[in-house]
């Protein structure tokens, strides 16, 4: 009688660890393909990144090869359709003028003009006096982790601002820099996963508040169908 019931215990000690082992590989293997992704995904940052080829001076010269010497409102270059473009804005006393150009290739993608408003408040930007992309990048990563993923230098109350994102696994950091005193002037940091969460308690707020409602107006009715009575 002994002997049975230490083999049955054996046996069910055996399973367990059998179990636990197993339960401990399989999240082994999550943690690996979770860190795989991510590296794969900053592998993939990088790499786009490593294509842009096209410089901001070459790129302001192709768009003033198209449209000459006229007053540059908004520099920006990001991932489109898996590839980086540059989007530069401009305008002169007539017309306001927009170019997208692949910063691989060099190729003009689009070109587009169109009469300018004479109610919109354009400010030129003196790109002769400011710091350039690499320039405020080099800055901006001096406060940021991760890898750069979107430039735009535009004005903002008169003062040009460099705007560059970075990405980062699940967070996201953006840093704004002075593209004159060349000062970092605001880092900020989201995490998607927080939003996430934040966004699922709005929904559930919401979903408990419409069964309270229901609630209530169940009760209503019960309680008018008993004065009708």
């Amino acid at each position: 009688m002994k002997k049975s019931t230490m083999k049955k215990f054996s046996l069910a000690a055996v399973v367990l660890g059998l179990t636990v082992g197993g339960a401990g590989v399989l999240i082994n293997q999550a943690n690996a393909s979770t860190g795989a992704a991510d590296t794969q995904t900053g592998q993939n940052n990088n790499q786009k990144t490593s294509s842009i080829n096209l410089s901001q001076t070459d790129a302001i010269n192709k768009f003033n090869e198209k449209f000459g010497s006229v007053s540059i409102e908004e520099i920006k270059l990001e991932a489109q359709n898996g590839k980086y473009i540059y989007e530069i804005e401009g305008f002169d006393s007539q017309n306001e003028y927009k170019a997208k150009i692949d910063a691989s290739s060099g190729n003009i993608i689009k070109l587009k003009t169109e009469e300018l408003d004479a109610d919109d408040k354009k400010e030129a930007l003196d790109i002769g006096n400011l710091i350039d992309r690499d320039q405020a990048m080099q800055i901006a990563q001096q406060s940021a982790q991760g890898q750069p993923v979107k430039w735009t230098l535009e004005k903002d109350n008169g003062k040009a601002i460099w705007e560059i994102e970075f990405e980062n696994g699940n967070k996201e950091t953006e840093v704004e820099v002075d593209a004159s005193s060349q000062k970092v002037l605001k880092s900020e940091t989201d995490d998607h996963d927080k939003n996430m969460k934040h966004d699922k308690d709005d929904d559930h707020n919401r979903d408990e508040k419409h069964d309270k409602d229901d609630h209530d107006r169940d009760d209503q009715h019960d309680h008018d169908h008993d004065d009708d009575d």
